[in-house]
């Protein structure tokens, strides 16, 4: 179940710490514009490009601790109605999740709850070369001699987050997925282990969550496609906890107030008149 978004506004409170200066904000935004004017064709820029003169400025905690400035269309608009672009899928994250560049964790595993769309693909032949940390004896089994075709899907996991999963071309939601006999689970089971046993703590998938990943793996009967996941956006993802109001990044002129009209001009004199009598009458008392 998701967790339901926190009401407009809710999450204001005080932020540890001082705004940058504004002229350094200022400079950030030109140069983000002047990114995105080179990607857009000009005709594009007023849905593309934002303007300085509409945007707004705060200061955003995340549930990590760091504070980070963001700017948003206007002052009724708050850091976690929005979100920033997953570099990895180059989606856009769950409102309000932002990235954090000095907490990155281990990617944690997630289950895949929505299949989506499928494409095609076609691949070369494996390298001979075993992947990175991987036992030579597995790479062999495993590796593809002869180019072939992989579908992938793109799939929402528990968290939230939307990845792409390689699987068979014949695969299908309905059917679910490959698995191995309960004879040939109980030989892989052995094998990993005694590999395992042999090489130590640091063999593919090294000690810790992925060799545990791959412990319930072989108890479900090593299904293909898994059905979890590891989520790099969790590893590099956090959620707003609170922000602060700093202000607009050009600051608004102050407004012009309208003329006035012939009545009121005429209101404002006798107004002024009527002071003035009171005024003198005022003065006639002390003189009594």
């Amino acid at each position: 179940m998701d967790t339901p978004s926190p009401a407009e506004g809710t999450l204001l409170t005080r932020i540890p710490g001082r705004a940058r200066p504004r002229a350094q904000a200022v400079k950030e935004f030109e140069e983000a514009t002047a990114d995105l004017k080179k990607r857009y064709r000009r005709e594009f820029w007023p849905l593309f490009v934002p303007e300085a003169t509409k945007m707004y400025r705060w200061r955003m905690q995340l549930e990590c601790g760091c504070v980070h400035e963001v700017f948003t269309s206007g002052k009724d608009s708050y850091p976690d109605q929005h979100s920033d672009i997953d570099p990895f899928t180059r989606r856009r994250l769950p409102a309000g999740e932002y990235r954090c560049h000095e907490h990155v964790i281990e990617p944690p595993y997630r289950d895949i709850v929505e299949w989506g769309e499928r494409e095609v693909r076609e691949y070369p032949v494996d390298p001979e070369e075993p992947l990175d940390g991987m036992n030579a004896e597995i790479w062999a089994m495993i590796r593809h001699t002869e180019p072939y075709s992989r579908a992938t899907w793109q799939v929402r996991l528990a968290c939230g987050h939307v990845t792409d999963v390689p699987t068979d071309v014949d695969f299908t939601r309905e059917n679910g997925p490959r698995l191995v006999s309960v004879e040939r689970r109980d030989e892989m089971r052995q094998e990993y282990e005694e590999y395992w046993a042999s090489e130590g703590p640091t063999a593919w998938p090294a000690e810790g969550p992925r060799r545990d990943h791959r412990r319930r793996m072989l108890d479900l009967r090593c299904p293909c496609p898994e059905p979890a996941r590891e989520c790099w956006t969790c590893a590099h993802t956090k959620k707003v906890i609170g922000y602060q109001r700093i202000g607009w990044l050009v600051p608004r002129p102050k407004p012009v107030a309208p003329p006035l009209s012939q009545r009121e001009k005429l209101a404002a004199e006798l107004a002024k008149a009527e002071a003035e009598v009171r005024r003198l009458q005022r003065r006639l008392e002390d003189e009594g």
